[in-house]
Formats: structure tokens, C-alpha cells, sequence
């Protein structure tokens, strides 16, 4: 019946079927133009991805620290405090590619003693690397220290991807290390050293 009718609909009133057609073909073809953007898209993309250029990075810095002796007899334990800077841009190929850079992907973190004075134990400290409003640190407790100890910082509460971001900005940065020991009369320097994989594009980092 339905089949009928649209028939008859049709014969009795030819001039509603050309509009009728005319939007679904105009219908179809807006559906296919966003297809085909979104294909173009996406195939646009995957081959940027093709120009990516990855390559290592090295970052060192030396953080002297000493521990005075107290002008009076008290409690033994004392405190200590030490920064240094370490500019994204110094290494060669990150100047290089500048914002041409889509990111950075840390390896590892570790930090080595040296130039230590007498064996000690690092009662509590903290390491913290600060740039703006970002800040990322490790606390560690009852370490001792000697010529050669080494360090950890692993990514345990995220600490990695804020560093991430820190040298994605490629500002400069602090880098802190604090705490109490348990003598006095001390000097000691930690090496921090951090190694990522560096992401860059010569069509951008968009």
C-alpha cells in the first residue's frame, strides 16, 4: 500500500521530487566533504609523525654543599643548602631545534656524592627542581654518604612528566638540594644527572 501510494504521490506531484533529490544528493556530498577532510586529517598527521626526529639528551650539575661548624656545643645534627641552574639550551641540538620541539621523555635521574669530606649520613634531605609554578622533588631519609654514593630519583608520584614539562619549556631551571646531616664541619658536592629522549619536527611541534 505504502509502495502505492509513494507511486502515486509521485506522478501526481512530479515537482516534489527533483528537491527532494536535490538534498539528498547535496546531503551526501557534505557527508563525503567531511570524510574527506577528516581522512586528510589524520593521513596529514601520520605523515608528519614520519618526519619526527628523536635524539638523547645529558644533563649535569654540580650542587657544593657544606655543613659549618657550630660556634657553640649543641646538637650535632645541622643543615645545609645548595642550587644550581641548568639551561635546556646548552645542549647543542635542543638550541638547535628551539620550538621545533614536541617533547622531552626522561630515562633516568640519579645523583652522585663526591669530594665528600668525611662519611656522614644525610639524616633527612629533599631534591627539588623548580621552574615558574612548577616544582618537582624527592625526599629520602638515613642515607650515608661517601665518595661515590649514588642516588635514585625515580618517577614513583609523577615527578618525571613535571620535569617533562619543565625542560619542554626550555627555560631555565633551579635545581635544590637540602637537609640535615648528622655531623657538622662537612663539604660534599652531588652531581645531578638527567637523560631524556628529545622529540622534534621540522614542520613544528604542533
Amino acid at each position: 500500500m505504502t509502495l502505492l501510494y509513494m507511486k502515486y504521490y509521485t506522478y501526481i506531484c512530479p515537482h516534489y521530487t527533483y528537491p527532494l533529490n536535490r538534498f539528498v544528493m547535496k546531503l551526501k556530498l557534505i557527508l563525503a566533504s567531511v570524510m574527506l577532510i577528516g581522512l586528510t586529517f589524520s593521513g596529514c598527521e601520520k605523515i608528519k609523525s614520519l618526519l619526527d626526529v628523536h635524539f638523547n639528551t645529558h644533563y649535569t650539575v654540580d650542587m657544593n654543599l657544606s655543613v659549618p661548624v657550630p660556634g657553640s656545643v649543641g646538637n650535632v645534627a645541622s643543615t645545609f643548602q645548595g642550587s644550581a641552574t641548568i639551561n635546556p639550551k646548552d645542549n647543542a641540538e635542543v638550541a638547535k631545534y628551539g620550538k621545533l620541539i614536541k617533547g622531552f621523555d626522561i630515562s633516568s635521574a640519579t645523583g652522585t656524592f663526591k669530594n665528600v669530606s668525611k662519611a656522614m649520613t644525610l639524616v633527612s634531605a629533599e631534591l627539588s627542581i623548580t621552574s615558574g609554578n612548577q616544582t618537582a622533588s624527592w625526599q629520602f631519609s638515613n642515607l650515608s654518604i661517601t665518595n661515590g654514593t649514588h642516588i635514585t630519583f625515580d618517577n614513583s608520584n609523577g615527578q618525571w612528566d613535571k620535569v617533562n614539562a619543565i625542560l619542554g619549556s626550555l627555560e631555565p631551571f633551579t635545581v635544590t638540594l637540602s637537609g640535615e646531616t648528622d655531623k657538622d664541619g662537612v663539604s660534599f658536592t652531588m652531581t645531578l644527572a638527567i637523560d631524556a629522549t628529545v622529540t622534534a619536527n621540522p614542520l613544528g611541534s604542533k
